[in-house]
């Protein structure tokens, strides 16, 4: 049965059904919504098992805001799920009992070290072991519902969220989905330094991938609907070439002189992002990475200045063919 699509940015008032499932850049979520007076109250069963709860929603609040925020991920978009129905909970046995078995260690560890005295030094490296084992399996269990699939049960069928056929993604989202990749990978330092070519339009597989980016926001509202489609599927295949072929090439794009300070740069901001390190050491490492790719001065590696920026976690880069 095809699923009725809703707009995101109706209102919560606007809506005629209880039961949504909603379409996120991680996932499908299905959400139940209550309304008591002008607010409204919201349960979303995520992808990963878990499920999060928006109350005195006010009715005027968009869908997409809703969403969003029950989710914690960007919405692609909403459908109407049948009228009457509820959600249930699948386990998955396999990952349940993986869950557990640090809980089971952990008691069998603790029971050995308490009810065998002759075991002396090794009852106490028992009974540590044990404490910490169920300590770290006691914040495991706060996340126990990650294990398990929601379905949607109607009079029709017991339905996964996953399992709803739905029709393909408009254009505009596939695409900027690519875009939002190459933001990452354009503000991944690391991955800037190892995969150069990526990021060279004058690499003929990048250029490709540059030039079909221009092409569809230069024609945004222009082309008609089959020429819009095939712009998109020419940005997705343009950018999965170029990526792989940088990846594939890797340093080798940059000029045999450039390759050894590159490779001590590329050391330099691993450590520099590598949270585990001690701050200091990540600090000379990241003024070390900064000195040598403003002395490389490479139009396709990033600045001293664009490093620093993305390492502090300052705003990433424009993404290339994006309108301001």
């Amino acid at each position: 049965m095809a699923l009725q699509e809703v707009s995101l940015d109706d209102p919560l008032s606007g809506l005629r059904a209880s039961n949504l499932l909603i379409e996120t850049e991680v996932g499908r979520a299905i959400v139940r919504r209550t309304r008591r007076k002008s607010l409204h109250k919201l349960v979303a069963h995520l992808p990963d098992g878990r499920r999060t709860t928006l109350t005195g929603v006010p009715e005027e609040r968009s869908l997409r805001q809703a969403a969003a925020s029950l989710t914690g991920a960007r919405p692609l978009r909403a459908f109407l799920l049948p009228p009457g129905g509820e959600v249930v909970a699948k386990l998955r046995p396999v990952s349940t009992a993986l869950h557990y078995l640090p809980w089971v260690a952990g008691v069998g560890l603790l029971w050995a070290a308490l009810t065998n005295p002759g075991l002396g030094t090794l009852r106490v490296v028992f009974l540590a072991l044990g404490i910490t084992i169920v300590i770290i399996a006691r914040d495991a269990f706060a996340k126990s519902r990650r294990y398990r699939d929601w379905a949607f049960v109607s009079k029709a069928a017991t339905t996964k969220a996953i399992d709803y056929v739905l029709p393909g993604l408009p254009e505009e989202i596939e695409v900027d989905d690519v875009k939002v990749e190459y933001g990452r990978l354009l503000s991944d330092i690391v991955y800037r330094i190892e995969c150069p070519a990526l990021f060279d339009p004058h690499e003929p597989t990048s250029k490709e991938f540059t030039l079909a980016l221009l092409q569809w926001d230069n024609n945004d509202g222009v082309a008609g609907q089959d020429e819009r489609r095939e712009l998109a599927r020419r940005v997705r295949a343009t950018f999965a070439a170029a990526r792989a072929n940088a990846e594939r090439i890797g340093m080798d794009h940059l000029p045999a002189e450039a390759r050894d300070r590159a490779g001590t740069a590329l050391k330099a901001a691993r450590l520099a992002t590598d949270e585990a390190a001690p701050e200091p050491e990540r600090q000379a490492a990241l003024g070390r990475a900064v000195e040598i790719l403003d002395q490389l001065a490479l139009y396709y590696l990033p600045t001293g200045a664009q490093a620093r920026r993305a390492i502090t976690g300052s705003a990433p880069p424009q993404l290339p063919g994006r309108r301001n």
